[in-house]
């Protein structure tokens, strides 16, 4: 008998063990993230979006049954899997390209995955297709989505995504005819095309060729559109120009104009297009205006009106000399009107790499002196898919790391105030730090300042996803600046005292929830002026506890006011520094 139960508590333990190594929900462990898919075959090209209640989706291709199919995956505001183990299989029995273009994931206003892709279904070309999955996974635009492309027989790739403000649907990509074009179609919430059973097309002048289009959302249900153009080949372009056009909720032209027209731009170089969240844009490129063969970031910026804010032809992020300055990603501000960019800088040899960051003035201006800000010193380790958000008056990034002469890599994020000093202690954050391989970097931030990113990575042999989170005060795991303690629901609402008060310079604010409501948690000085938000988003019944920093406020008496539905109320608080 004492054998036996030896055994059987072995068994046990073997059992609890075994978990360790595979997190089902947010890890606070770099070297053990959260693994949202790793079976056979590979699992890559993943795709995040955000949920109103601080969940996420994650969306992949998959070819663990021999063909490439495409996977979601719903994660709750804990990082726990609301699909099947592996993901909710979107597209399986339509047959794919033995290689994979881009594609592109948002998600609604209720919380529906919008999902653009393409594949080989209606012949020998790629073809568009359109999903929206609901947070239940079900099909809400029908079992096999909608056809984007009028014509089959004509190659048709990178298709993106974007919601309108009046809750509809547009969609870009390439026609690669000869020359080539873009297309662009709006799908109605029902799943109904808006601009006719064949997309609308934007062509070149003569032999120029359109390419490479993306979008951002604008006002009253309008979209602004970036998009390349150039004469010659893919891989030696002339006459390179970046186009933007703000179209109307019919499909009509608003405003147009030429964002940049000094040539010297690589054709296989993807420009990229950001809102300002003011219903303008945000636009990103690199080129070698110069000819110096180096090539150099630039930003610009356009109003909702087509008025261009920087100067023309962009502002550069750093005007160091003999300097590439690659892959740029921004982000806006709105709270002071900056705007951010991240970047990864090489010497002109391309042996020795580093981090660097620009803050720009509303007007465009350098404020990080000329030669910009540098967040990670050089070293022979390159450095890939580097993304960037704002968050108050905070700045974060997120990178992948490249060890020199391996093919392992690593993730990393830092936060650093508007004056550039690093936050998080002074120090660059690990975020997954298992040595393997990793690619494909995608990231966002949410309401509550959570930044959650998601790769392919082969620790197991073959590529699976992973994903890990960072919040905003730079710990991992489970958020720490808004949960939910008991999964009971309250007999009544109530705002709580906050707690310690007086506080230096963090506290903890907790209220109570009858029922589902939008909720939102402010902070204001005594002069009524709001401070801060710390909630901003829809919660299920429960208990909640929210986490206030005033590292960034002067010591004072603070109000903070709690809206859920028609419940209101107000207390004070001590900041005492």
């Amino acid at each position: 008998m004492k054998r036996l139960f030896l055994l059987l508590s072995l068994l046990v333990i073997k059992i609890y063990i075994a978990p360790a190594d595979i997190i089902s929900q947010w890890s606070s462990n770099p070297s053990v993230n959260l693994q949202v898919c790793d079976v056979s075959g590979e699992q890559v090209l993943p795709k995040i979006a955000n949920t109103s209640d601080g969940g996420t989706y994650i969306c992949w291709f998959d070819n663990r049954n021999g063909n490439y199919a495409v996977y979601l995956q719903r994660l709750n505001a804990m990082g726990e899997k609301q699909f099947a183990t592996d993901g909710l299989l979107i597209s399986g029995t339509n047959s794919q390209s033995s290689s994979l273009v881009d594609w592109d994931m948002i998600s609604d206003d209720s919380d529906n995955a919008v999902i653009v892709f393409t594949d080989t279904r209606n012949g020998a070309d790629i073809n568009p297709f359109a999903y929206r999955i609901s947070p239940q996974g079900n099909f809400l635009w029908g079992a096999n989505g909608i056809t984007l492309a009028g014509d089959p027989n004509t190659f048709q790739a990178n298709p993106k995504v974007i919601k309108t403000s009046d809750n509809n649907f547009v969609i870009t990509w390439i026609y690669s005819s000869t020359p080539n074009k873009i297309a662009f179609q709006k799908i109605s919430g029902g799943g109904v095309k808006q601009w006719g059973a064949d997309p609308i097309y934007f062509s070149g002048a003569g032999a120029e060729n359109y390419t490479y289009p993306s979008l951002v959302t604008s006002d009253n249900g309008s979209v602004i559109a970036l998009w390349s153009g150039y004469t010659g080949s893919f891989l030696n372009p002339g006459n390179y120009k970046l186009y933007t056009e703000k179209i109307s909720p019919s499909g009509t032209s608003l405003w147009n104009d030429i964002v940049y027209s000094l040539g010297n731009v690589t054709g296989f170089f993807v420009p990229k297009i950001f809102s300002d969240g003011n219903n303008g844009a945000i636009y990103v490129w690199q080129d070698d205006r110069n000819s110096a063969n180096v090539q150099s970031s630039f930003v610009q910026r356009y109003s909702s009106s087509g008025t261009r804010l920087f100067p023309a032809n962009g502002s550069e992020g750093s005007t160091a000399a003999g300097m590439n300055k690659f892959d740029a990603w921004a982000a806006y501000m709105p709270a002071t009107g900056e705007t951010y960019i991240v970047w990864k800088q090489s010497n002109s040899l391309q042996s020795s790499f580093a981090i660097y960051g620009q803050r720009f003035s509303p007007s465009g201006s350098r404020l990080w002196t000329d030669d910009a800000k540098q967040f990670v010193a050089f070293s022979n380790n390159s450095y890939i898919n580097q993304i960037c958000f704002t968050k108050d008056t905070s700045f974060i990034a997120a990178y992948n790391e490249s060890v020199f002469g391996s093919a392992d890599n690593f993730q990393f994020a830092f936060m650093s105030s508007r004056s550039g000093d690093l936050r998080w202690g002074g120090s660059v954050k690990d975020m997954g730090n298992i040595v393997s391989g990793k690619s494909k970097v995608v990231g966002m931030i949410d309401q509550n300042g959570m930044t959650k990113i998601a790769w392919s990575d082969n620790r197991t042999g073959a590529d699976g996803i992973y994903a890990q989170n960072i919040n905003f005060n730079g710990t991992l795991g489970n958020l720490t600046g808004i949960n939910n303690n008991t999964g009971q629901i309250p007999g009544s609402f109530s705002l709580l005292q906050n707690f310690p008060n007086p506080f230096n310079p963090k506290t903890i604010i907790s209220y109570q929830l009858t029922k589902i409501n939008f909720v939102t948690l402010k902070v204001y000085d005594i002069l009524g002026n709001e401070a801060a938000t710390i909630v901003n988003q829809k919660q299920n019944a429960g208990t909640y506890q929210a986490e206030f920093d005033g590292s960034n406020l002067s010591s004072g008496i603070y109000f903070y006011t709690l809206n859920a539905g028609e419940f209101s109320e107000t207390k004070s608080m001590i900041l005492l520094k």
